[in-house]
């Protein structure tokens, strides 16, 4: 999306541009994503669910949201109608792409760019940044690829390589020591290029480097691939009790899923699991996450991509299920019982790891306790940028002909999201523009 949009706008404005993709088809992550473009509507929401998100970014995303929707319009994207209570704490607003991102977002953008004369390139990954010797200015790059290195100068540069969590060695320097245990819920290609570009071009990386977005997904021995992705994504964490390989709770998981999710990858083996009765499967689990999608029942879709569902009768009984895990069981045991009573007493915050809301008990039976482990979508530290999406150095000045876009412009997120498709199609436009305009 960010990449695709910075391409058209500075088209747009004038200038000729050359796309390089890594990949042997266009897309990234916008190809897997389920093709929602919303976000929330004042800054003061975003400053509720990210608040420490860089605030000027927040206002640009919420400020330009819906001029750039009826820009993707203008180049031939189909929506579905306008929605409202979506994701986000029920507060996002936004549109679906129908009847699929490809056909309907990337398709078209690709159409509008190769009828304006655009090139593009595929399997033509960006190795190195070309800069100025006098001027430090960004004033091409060297593409790799089958068909042999080769160079291209140019007036400006947008980078838009995706982030950084298909590259472990990353991950585990900035998420997790346990990052190579993560699911990639993504595009395999995006590993961290357009950081380590800008880094070595003299760009300061972003706050929040730590932090990502992504969902709980059953652990191994389930088979996760992009078919499955959102069929046994664990949307119901917030209603459910999180344990990790202790038996004990580590994080308010009323929250939110990603927040949980960035919490139990920093846990042990970033291994965990999700505990309901029967009454919040019945009333929550078995819930639509979205208001148009349709309910994947956890204990049918997660045995049939091999993973595991303990079911018990008790809460003892449960916890002994547990110990085949590796979790402790007394102490399993203690935690659960523990959080029901005060649940039951109206006392949530007694509890060790206080819990602020959904505050559903667990005292009708049977038990459930499902494996699960962590799923990077992407990340959200990157590139330090302004709101013209200039790439800034440390002390806070642009580097000369340098542009970001999509998630490699780190700080609009910051553990809490917004919408990562409006993210990238904002700053793709305001890269775009600004670069065009330069160049």
């Amino acid at each position: 999306m960010g990449g695709l949009a910075a391409a058209v706008a500075a088209q747009g404005d004038g200038a000729r541009v050359v796309l390089a993709e890594k990949a042997p088809t266009c897309g990234g992550a916008f190809a897997l994503a389920g093709g929602y473009v919303w976000t929330v509507p004042t800054l003061d929401l975003y400053q509720t669910i990210v608040p420490q998100g860089d605030a000027a970014l927040g206002r640009m995303l919420v400020d330009d949201f819906e001029e750039a929707v009826d820009w993707l319009r203008e180049q031939g994207a189909r929506f579905g109608p306008r929605r409202e209570g979506l994701f986000a704490h029920g507060v996002g607003r936004g549109y679906r792409l129908e009847p699929d991102p490809v056909s309907a977002g990337i398709a078209p953008l690709i159409a509008a760019f190769e009828r304006a004369g655009g090139r593009l390139s595929c399997e033509a990954p960006a190795r190195q940044l070309l800069l100025d010797e006098e001027t430090g200015r960004v004033v091409g790059a060297r593409l790799g690829g089958p068909r042999g290195p080769r160079t291209v100068r140019c007036g400006a540069v947008v980078l838009a390589t995706g982030g950084f969590q298909g590259d472990v060695e990353l991950l585990t320097r900035y998420v997790s020591p346990w990052a190579d245990r993560l699911f990639l819920r993504a595009s395999s290609t995006s590993t961290g290029d357009g950081l380590r570009m800008a880094l070595a071009a003299g760009a300061a990386g972003s706050r929040g480097l730590q932090a990502f977005y992504g969902h709980l997904l059953p652990a191994p021995p389930a088979r996760i691939d992009p078919a499955t992705f959102r069929t046994v994504a664990l949307y119901y964490s917030p209603e459910s009790v999180a344990l990790n390989l202790h038996g004990e709770r580590f994080f308010d998981e009323s929250m939110a899923d990603e927040l949980t999710t960035q919490a139990l990858a920093r846990q042990p083996e970033a291994r965990g699991f999700l505990v309901f009765d029967e009454a919040c499967y019945r009333e929550h689990v078995l819930r639509p996450h979205l208001p148009d999608g349709p309910v994947h029942d956890p204990l049918v879709v997660i045995p049939a991509a091999g993973g595991v569902v303990l079911r018990a009768d008790s809460l003892a009984d449960l916890a002994a299920a547990l110990s085949a895990h590796g979790v402790p069981p007394r102490v399993a045991q203690a935690t659960l019982e523990s959080y029901d009573a005060a649940i039951a007493a109206g006392a949530p915050e007694r509890l060790t790891v206080p819990r602020r809301k959904r505050l559903h008990r667990l005292h009708r039976p049977p038990f459930y306790a499902i494996p699960v482990q962590p799923a990077i979508t992407f990340t959200h530290g990157g590139v330090r940028v302004d709101t013209a999406c200039r790439a800034l150095d440390r002390d806070g000045r642009p580097v000369p002909g340098l542009y970001v876009a999509g998630v490699d412009a780190g700080g609009i997120f910051y553990e809490g999201y917004v919408g990562g498709l409006a993210a990238s199609l904002v700053t793709g436009l305001r890269a775009g523009i600004h670069a065009a305009r330069v160049a």
